[in-house]
């Protein structure tokens, strides 16, 4: 279904009415700690950088626009599935990539600057798990890692960056010593060359 169709059968102001209708639900929770159990589920499996995109995607299923997709079944492990829709998840990332650069939205992310590299056998996974396990973050909740040959970064969600940068400080990974620090733009460097 194309944005403008899906668009068009949700009316602006039914729109409003009902993103108003959450905010006082929110303001006057008919069940708190339900709520709370909810939103700690939500937090778990959604990463930072796409809860708005889950956001917007249940309105549109509440709307009737969108149906979620079938529950893999047990049948299916070992066939050969989980490789058609790996690539097929591939697609749909990447797509989702394309269509948020399109869109001109950025993710709430922040590169951090690692200063191990390629050269330090330094594998993207290992830095996730690390960071993870050092902060409690969920590791899918942490973005591209680019590797260069002496040093790296790695895209974090921006509301947890100091926490990650205090976590990380004597971190060791593959029994060399990790330092984590915020990323300097090229033209900081230079004013201070």
């Amino acid at each position: 279904m194309s944005d403008d169709s899906a668009l068009a059968k949700i009316n602006e102001k039914s729109l409003e009415a009902f993103l108003d209708g959450i905010r006082e639900d929110l303001r006057h929770p008919a069940d708190p700690a339900l709520l709370d159990e909810v939103r700690r589920a939500f937090r778990k499996k959604i990463p930072f950088h796409l809860r708005s995109y889950a956001a917007a995607l249940m309105i549109l299923r509440a709307a009737g626009l969108s149906r979620p997709r079938p529950a893999k079944t047990g049948q299916e492990e070992g066939t050969g599935q989980e490789e058609r829709s790996g690539s097929t998840k591939a697609r749909e990332v990447s797509a989702f990539s394309r269509s948020r650069k399109n869109h001109g939205l950025k993710a709430e992310m922040v590169p951090l600057f690692v200063s191990m590299g390629k050269r330090h056998k330094l594998r993207p996974q290992d830095l996730r798990t690390l960071m993870s396990e050092k902060t409690g973050i969920p590791v899918e909740n942490f973005g591209r890692v680019h590797l260069l040959d002496h040093y790296s970064f790695i895209d974090v969600p921006a509301s947890e960056a100091e926490r990650i940068l205090t976590a990380m400080m004597g971190a060791e990974l593959n029994g060399r010593p990790l330092e984590v620090k915020p990323s300097r733009k090229k033209s900081e460097l230079a004013s201070e060359g």
